[in-house]
């Protein structure tokens, strides 16, 4: 699966927040369908949302947040992203693999 297109094709389509803040809010108002973090996302943090939230699945791409921004078209690091409606995308067919 080509994440880059997957995630552009995303954001264009449906709705995707940016960013741990975004990501967290976001889960605990219950919107979240799948959380994808960065490779170099800290660990704390992922613990901290897999513990507070068991029930989104949480998928760990190989891109470091650096690549993950350039991917999502953003001009910054991006080390996790929420996806609230996938739109057009695949973006759900993703395996949770945390």
């Amino acid at each position: 699966m080509d994440i880059a297109r997957h995630l552009k094709q995303g954001i264009n389509t449906g709705k995707i927040v940016f960013g741990q803040r975004q990501t967290v809010s976001q889960c605990s108002n219950g919107g979240a369908q799948l959380v994808l973090v960065a490779a170099n996302c800290p660990e704390s943090f992922i613990n901290d949302l897999r513990n507070s939230n068991p029930s989104i699945p949480i998928h760990q791409v190989t891109l470091v947040n650096r690549q993950l921004g350039a991917a999502c078209g953003k001009p910054f690091p991006v080390s996790s992203l929420c996806i609230l409606d996938p739109g057009q995308s695949d973006l759900l067919q993703l395996v949770p693999n945390l």
